[in-house]
């Protein structure tokens, strides 16, 4: 026959003790699992290279403000353009022309696209001995310029805006065999800003930034402004439509896109 033993003061102290830890971490790991869905959410974007400066700014804004993590991916909006043809998991497209948010839309793998900038095409140059110069074309027949860079036109629209402009003004034939082909617009500003390049055609978004600022920047007015489109992926996350009207009606969030010389 079993004997019971009376529980002590002590020994009921340490079952209260026991009992009490058993809550606090129940409560504690309830909590975890309420806030992980907010703190794990993540919307992707896909960036064309000349407003990685300012779509970095917008993200880490958006990011404080909501917690929502927005992962981007910068590059040339012909590449971006063609990574999302095939497959790649991206909500939003923040490219650097109309033409191919319009074409995903088309193709049924988007939302109606919207202008979320106007860009300008600008030559840009670290070589002290150009600063004086006063105008772009003056630039392209100075001797020191032996090599200029220009992202590819074919799949970047702001180097096809500077192929164009200087084929109208009847530059390109004189600098053709100068010309250095980059991936997108920011490698094109890392091969003069390197010395890789002795100028480059770049946004004025990249003349403006710090680095830019070590440099000498030269409006294009031929090229025009470039206007900028983005659009929904189809089955984007909800989170992502909270982004672009943020992106596309904030005040604080258009201030960031105008401090970078767009419009």
């Amino acid at each position: 026959m079993k004997t019971s033993h009376p529980i002590t003061a002590k020994a009921s102290d340490r079952i209260k003790m026991i009992t009490l830890c058993k809550h606090f971490f129940a409560a504690a790991i309830l909590t975890v699992c309420l806030a992980s869905p907010a703190l794990a959410e993540t919307i992707t974007v896909a960036c064309a290279a000349n407003f990685t400066a300012p779509m970095k700014q917008l993200a880490a804004l958006y990011s404080e403000k909501t917690g929502v993590e927005v992962q981007c991916t910068f590059g040339s909006t012909g590449m971006l353009y063609g990574q999302i043809k095939n497959g790649a998991p991206i909500d939003l497209f923040f490219a650097a022309d109309e033409k191919r948010p319009a074409m995903l839309q088309e193709a049924g793998m988007a939302g109606e696209p919207k202008v979320y900038a106007k860009g300008k095409s600008v030559l840009w140059s670290k070589l002290d001995a150009l600063k004086n110069l006063k105008d772009w074309k003056d630039v392209l027949k100075n001797g020191q310029v032996k090599s200029i860079a220009i992202a590819t036109p074919k799949t970047a629209p702001y180097g096809a805006a500077a192929e164009k402009a200087m084929q109208d003004v009847g530059a390109y034939k004189n600098v053709a065999d100068k010309l250095v082909f980059a991936k997108n617009v920011g490698q094109s500003f890392q091969f003069a800003f390197s010395g890789s390049a002795d100028a480059a055609f770049v946004a004025l978004s990249q003349g403006l930034s710090e680095n830019g600022a070590m440099g000498t920047t030269w409006p294009m007015p031929e090229a025009g402004l470039i206007s900028q489109a983005v659009c929904p992926l189809k089955d984007h996350a909800a989170e992502a439509d909270k982004f672009l009207t943020f992106v596309l009606q904030a005040p604080e969030a258009r201030d960031i896109v105008k401090k970078f010389g767009y419009e």
